[in-house]
């Protein structure tokens, strides 16, 4: 190296340093840096555990709150009293019927026996033209109609069996161009067969499922996308599926398609309290959601008088019942990834909702409605992450999963309505051997 070029690195280092100095010395006078300081990323702090309080009691609610599901049973209960049932016809001569039709009622709304079961009006009118379905009277108003009626094999030329092959399918998470291609029939009649499916299944759930002793109910809610268009922008429509489970019979007690509301909570809550025992209270256990909250003081609460340590009035509030237990799950997420879990007793004593679960050997957790979760995603099309079939509507997506609800609870092999368990049946190859369960009443 030369001694100009020396001298070249030399000049440039003290004309850079010279640079700096001023750079620093101007800077540090303009009026913005303080506010470029800001920008700097802030040393991390530990956090100091906050310091124990002791929780206070519940205060109560100044009002009732109001279930819409309450007083819609009850005018219902209301005008089924003032209806009084019709005499039994009781047959006197002739041979007595060999066919049993206790089980069926008249379809005529008209007719003083629509409706009553029993009362001794149907009879049996054989096998018009051969058919398969047998034809049925009332001898009240002579109504004619088929033994289907009201079920999904009613006015239909396709098979039964293809008609129970392809609700199968449906139940599968199948969606119904798929089973209208395979059994070579319109789309629009496999969607006939959804919809009396499901509400065949809800009556039959409605029938089967009642006073039930329970001792836990883990409650949670799930998102969902809709195929319809909402909004001047065109997004899509959202709605929750809300489910209640059994934890030990695995039963799907209640299912609820709508927004993530207090309404839907307090729909959810009464369709649970609807197929329990009277006066039986479960441990409810659910997540942070503040809606279940006031849903289960709905169901579970009383009046009770207190007296105010300021002003000395007598105050009426809406509390919890003693019997009420209610516990939280709390999940703290980061980035979209569960990071901590907690859990909270808001009704009841912690040795209360202990003791339950100690008898169960379990803790505070939403494991048991989750796994739910996960089934429905994979029976219900449109529940999926990446799911192709979207249901249109919200009442579409609640008619699939009260079908997928019965088919969970009534058809796959498990012991959820604690029946006495058949043979075990051998498959094919060398897996174990499957149980099926034998349906009864279901109580």
């Amino acid at each position: 190296m030369t001694e100009q070029s020396v001298i070249r690195v030399l000049l440039m280092v003290v004309l850079f340093r010279q640079v700096a100095v001023c750079w620093c010395l101007l800077v540090r006078d303009w009026p913005g840096w303080e506010h470029l300081r800001r920008w700097k990323k802030p040393k991390r702090r530990r956090r100091r555990p906050k310091p124990y309080k002791k929780p206070k009691p519940y205060e109560g609610l100044t009002r009732k709150p109001v279930c819409e599901a309450c007083l819609a049973e009850a005018e219902a209960k209301e005008g089924a009293e003032k209806r009084e049932a019709p005499p039994k016809i009781e047959r006197e001569r002739g041979r007595r019927p060999s066919v049993d039709t206790s089980m069926h009622f008249c379809c005529e709304e008209k007719c003083v026996y629509y409706g009553w079961l029993g009362r001794g009006n149907i009879i049996a009118n054989g096998h018009p033209g051969g058919k398969r379905w047998r034809q049925l009277k009332c001898v009240v108003c002579g109504k004619h109609f088929q033994e289907t009626i009201g079920t999904v094999f009613y006015g239909s030329s396709v098979p039964a069996e293809d008609i129970m092959h392809g609700i199968a399918l449906l139940c599968e998470g199948v969606s119904p161009r798929k089973v209208a291609r395979v059994y070579k029939v319109d789309k629009d009649t496999v969607l006939s067969w959804l919809m009396d499916a499901a509400v065949h299944s809800e009556a039959v759930l409605g029938y089967m499922l009642h006073d039930l002793h329970l001792s836990e109910v883990q409650m949670d809610e799930l998102y969902a996308l809709l195929s319809e268009m909402r909004g001047e922008e065109g997004e899509r429509g959202r709605c929750w599926v809300w489910a209640a489970i059994d934890p030990i019979s695995k039963l799907i007690l209640a299912l609820e398609v709508g927004d993530r509301s207090l309404a839907m909570a307090q729909r959810l809550v009464h369709g649970v309290v609807s197929v329990l025992a009277p006066g039986v209270v479960p441990l409810f256990v659910t997540d942070q959601l503040a809606a279940y909250t006031k849903a289960l003081l709905t169901h579970f609460g009383c009046w009770v008088e207190r007296t105010s340590e300021r002003s000395g009035r007598v105050l009426r509030r809406w509390v919890p019942e003693q019997r009420l237990r209610y516990a939280q799950v709390r999940k703290r997420r980061a980035r979209r990834r569960i990071v901590a879990v907690s859990t909270q007793v808001v009704f009841g004593t912690a040795e209360a909702v202990r003791g339950t679960l100690k008898a169960l050997g379990q803790k505070i957790n939403t494991a048991y409605i989750e796994r739910v979760n996960r089934t429905l995603r994979a029976h219900v099309p449109g529940l999926g992450r990446r799911e192709e079939g979207l249901a249109k509507t919200e009442s579409a997506l609640r008619r699939r999963g009260v079908l997928v609800v019965g088919y969970y609870n009534l058809c796959l092999p498990h012991a959820s309505l604690r029946e006495p368990l058949r043979q075990p049946i051998p498959t094919k190859g060398n897996g174990s051997p499957k149980v099926t369960v034998q349906i009864g009443s279901g109580s």
